[in-house]
């Protein structure tokens, strides 16, 4: 029962989606036209998409069976996430379901990532301002596997602080997101961890780039 409430979407009234269409998936590449490609470049494009910080915005990466912060980097040496861990971000990768909460302060959930400050976050106070509404979406790659997770989140001290809700459409617009994170991950992962399949999208999109270049 609780997995059934815990992925359970729902749109908030008075919450307005970011944008009034869906992006084109060629829209989103435009958005996410990348080059070269790093994991801070990709949350800074993913946070003006949803108009929050970029340290509102996090990517992470699978290695082995945990998940591992690629930005914002100040979290990299926080530790892994088991992906067989009740975390937000392992369910979400675990079930290959993109989840939102909106009164993420109720969820249960391990803090020790909200704790570490980050360097351009501007907190009212002297302790990092909590998550208080939060969007996770895995990232899929070519051959149906997980490759990593994408997180959207808006913090302040209070859920009035942090934000306008998240919205069902705001959450269908991070899974169109992650899709295009998948190709970019791609590009940073080393030759030796790439699937033949993906290889063979990854020299296709960048026969596109120079085609239109």
């Amino acid at each position: 029962m609780f997995l059934a409430e815990w992925f359970r979407v729902r749109d908030y009234e008075g919450s307005e989606p970011l944008y009034t269409h869906m992006p084109s998936f060629e829209e989103l590449q435009e958005l996410l036209d990348i080059n070269p490609a790093s994991p801070a470049r990709i949350c800074e494009a993913i946070a003006k998409i949803f108009e929050v910080r970029s340290t509102e915005v996090g990517l992470l990466t699978v290695e082995g069976d945990f998940l591992k912060f690629l930005f914002p980097v100040e979290l990299q040496a926080a530790g892994a996430i088991p992906l067989s861990s009740s975390a937000v971000a392992a369910r979400s990768a675990a079930l290959k379901q993109a989840v939102l909460f909106n009164r993420f302060p109720h969820v249960p959930h391990h803090t020790v990532f909200e704790q570490i400050k980050l360097s351009d976050a501007q907190p009212l106070s002297e302790l990092p301002d909590p998550i208080q509404k939060l969007m996770s979406a895995p990232v899929i790659a070519e051959n149906g596997s997980v490759i990593g997770v994408v997180q959207v989140c808006r913090k302040g001290m209070t859920p009035g602080i942090a934000g306008s809700d998240f919205t069902g459409s705001d959450l269908r617009l991070l899974e169109a997101v992650a899709r295009r994170v998948a190709l970019l991950m791609l590009e940073l992962a080393p030759v030796s961890k790439r699937a033949p399949q993906d290889m063979l999208h990854f020299h296709s999109e960048n026969s596109k780039k120079r085609a239109s270049a």
